[in-house]
């Protein structure tokens, strides 16, 4: 077997110079086994495959013959093809040897390959003799002007895609080369932050941006955040808001196959929010202040009698900021909305709507009037009028529904008043100081009664039902202050206490009598403000007081319970001495000696009151009479704050003159005494922590004692 001149072998079947005898020379060229072989009509007609007949009907042996048959290649030496020659890729540069292809064409029993013979001196027929191998060139038209090769249909058929692939080839070059084109430009149209960008370039479109963003970074934004639609104002550089000028023109400058962008420059741009930058912090701070005066709480559905009415009303949506998407605004489109720009909100629906109020109508409230409920109280009827119950009805929130609720209080009332004989009230303890010496507790007295909470769950059940009747029964009912709870008072000891001087007046001295045995061992529980005025009631002739001396503008006067202030100067004193809340006092106008400087109290029925309030976590009781000249009073308690007083000298005199009473009852006087200023002060403590709260000082100016000349 030859070699050929690059080592190569070979192809088996050499085609003898004899072959070329009844073969067009002109038919076929020979060259490298590397070349498709493409077959050409053969002069005279068709070819045909072994076992065919051609189109003219003619033998095999005529010149419709078989290219194997025309090369004279013999049948036994053709090897089993791998591929036919119509199943080539077409384009391929590495179609099979020609003995192999041939072989292939002749054992193809599908395929035809018809062969055309070439006008003389067109086609041309080589032999590669330093090679050996045959290699076919088909006679094309437009070289040596032979005639084109007749395709199959089925090799037309197989062009399609190529032309397909060509173009889409020439569509995506011509997308990509206008990519380029509009890569370093604007598009027509486009503005950012309201600034016209359209048609600029890179350079030119950063600089506008730079002349046309500043202010707006700078300038409140109104915002509508709240349900009822008032704008508010929120200013971007609270936040810190800047712009990213180079990443904002990336989205519309520079080459992009987006084909959004490249329509923009075709149809024209568009509104382009800018990249802008926050600090995140400051933003969420904003936006949870926005958050506080924007959100509202849903307001429940409310349903009441009015009279034996049930009225509804409707239920409010609430509203919540949505604080995620509020960020996201105020950070990347506050530049780009109009304004007012609508925050975006959710809303929050009610616990209890009006839907449910109205059913509760029907359900609840209407059967609960339609008629009277019977209540039995040890064998005695009492009815309870469609008018009492809806007094006593309320309708409260469980979740998603309204219940009804009855006030006991009030149903236990009805049900007293109407059969009083079947109860007693029960007597509550008392404090007591005997002799001034002792606290002494005066036990409680139970009662006879029903119980309330029992009564009010009864009448709520069947006033949903038609069977409308309770029974109840009396029992023993403690009374409102027990024994146990004077005792849990812990009055033990006298925390502070003061005596002052009575005056030579007999009438004056019989007010005072009777207020001090009106308010002693009066308890006052923790938390509890006492009030002088109320503990004294009515100051009148009736309850035991008569008139006497008072001061009324400046000047000596008489009026119903004249010499009380001496009892208010006195317990004003054991309040403030025992660290209790000061909370109304006033001095007098004028200094009498018989009172702590700067450290006393005036009182007048209606408009002058004396208070302090109990902030210890014990009761106070106190106790108070007149004996031996003077007022005395003491306040019972256990100690708890610790307390330091002082009063200063007198300071800022104010020398006295003359004054004239027009009053019809001016005594006209010479005694002057001069006026001044004082300062009390007062430190109080428990356990060596100072209470801040109601520590401190206060001044009080005395005016002149003037002589008094009369009309």
């Amino acid at each position: 077997m030859a070699k050929d001149p690059s080592g190569s072998e070979e192809h088996e079947h050499e085609i003898p110079e004899a072959a070329g005898e009844g073969v067009n020379e002109n038919a076929f060229s020979f060259g490298p086994p590397t070349e498709s072989i493409v077959a050409q009509e053969v002069e005279g007609g068709d070819s045909a495959l072994p076992g065919e007949s051609s189109g003219t009907g003619g033998d095999p042996s005529s010149e419709n013959r078989t290219l194997a048959d025309a090369v004279g290649i013999p049948s036994g030496d053709i090897r089993e093809p791998e591929a036919t020659i119509s199943d080539a890729d077409p384009l391929s540069t590495e179609s099979p040897a020609p003995t192999e292809a041939i072989a292939a064409v002749n054992n193809a029993g599908a395929a035809e390959i018809p062969v055309q013979a070439p006008d003389p001196g067109h086609g041309s027929t080589t032999r590669d003799a330093a090679q050996g191998n045959a290699s076919f060139f088909p006679a094309a038209e437009g070289f040596g002007g032979g005639a084109a090769p007749v395709e199959s249909g089925k090799r037309r058929r197989r062009r399609w895609p190529w032309i397909t692939a060509l173009v889409v080839a020439l569509l995506a070059g011509g997308y990509v080369g206008a990519g380029y084109y509009f890569a370093d430009r604007v598009p027509s149209g486009t503005t950012i932050a309201g600034i016209k960008l359209g048609g600029l370039d890179r350079d030119n479109a950063i600089k506008q941006l730079d002349e046309g963003i500043g202010d707006q970074l700078t300038t409140p934004v109104q915002v509508v955040a709240t349900k009822d639609g008032k704008p508010v104002t929120v200013n971007p550089a609270d936040y810190s808001l800047g712009i990213d000028k180079e990443a904002t023109l990336d989205s519309v400058v520079g080459f992009s196959l987006d084909p959004t962008r490249l329509w923009a420059h075709l149809t024209g741009g568009k509104v382009v929010d800018p990249v802008l930058t926050h600090d995140d912090e400051q933003l969420t701070a904003l936006v949870q202040d926005l958050a506080k005066k924007a959100d509202t709480t849903p307001v429940d559905a409310k349903l009441a009698f009015e009279g034996t009415k049930p009225t509804v009303t409707p239920a409010t949506l609430g509203s919540k900021l949505d604080i995620e998407e509020t960020q996201k605004v105020l950070s990347t489109q506050i530049l780009s909305l109009d304004q007012p720009i609508e925050l975006p909100a959710e809303s929050v629906d009610p616990a209890i709507t009006t839907e449910t109020a109205e059913n509760a109508v029907a359900e609840l409230a209407e059967p609960l009037v339609s008629e009277k409920v019977s209540v039995m109280v040890d064998e005695q009827l009492v009815e309870i009028t469609p008018e009492q119950l809806a007094a006593a009805a309320s309708f409260s929130a469980d979740g998603d529904k309204l219940v009804l609720a009855m006030d006991g209080g009030s149903l236990g009332d009805e049900v007293r008043k109407a059969i009083p004989d079947a109860f007693k009230a029960g007597v509550d303890a008392r404090i007591e100081i005997a002799n001034h010496t002792t606290p002494t507790v005066v036990p409680s007295e139970d009662g006879i009664g029903i119980d309330d909470a029992e009564l009010a769950k009864k009448v709520g059940d069947v006033g949903v039902t038609t069977d409308r009747t309770v029974e109840v029964e009396t029992t023993s009912v403690p009374a409102e202050f027990t024994t146990e709870d004077a005792n849990a008072m812990g009055i033990k000891e006298v925390i502070s206490s003061i005596e002052t001087p009575l005056t030579d007046d007999s009438v004056r001295t019989i007010n005072l009598e009777v207020g001090t045995q009106t308010i002693t061992n009066t308890l006052v529980k923790p938390d509890e403000t006492f009030s002088l005025t109320e503990a004294l009631g009515p100051i009148d002739a009736e309850h035991g007081f008569v008139s006497s001396g008072v001061v009324s503008n400046g000047f000596n006067s008489e009026a119903m319970g004249g010499g009380l202030s001496q009892l208010s100067t006195n317990t004003f004193n054991i309040g403030y001495l025992a660290g209790l809340t000061d909370v109304e006092h006033q001095p007098h106008s004028k200094y009498f000696e018989r009172y702590p400087m700067g450290r006393e109290a005036t009182l007048w029925d209606g408009s002058i009151d004396m208070r302090w309030k109990n902030n210890t976590p014990y009761g106070v009781v106190i106790d108070t009479w007149v004996a031996g000249g003077e007022v005395h009073s003491q306040l019972w308690s256990t100690k708890y704050w610790d307390v330091e007083t002082d009063t200063s000298a007198p300071y800022a005199y104010v020398q006295a003159s003359t004054k004239n009473n027009p009053a019809a009852d001016c005594v006209p006087s010479n005694y002057t005494e001069p006026g001044f200023t004082v300062t009390v002060s007062r430190t109080i403590s428990h356990d060596g922590v100072v209470n801040e709260e109601d520590s401190g000082s206060y001044n009080w100016t005395y005016q002149p004692t003037h002589a008094v000349t009369c009309n």
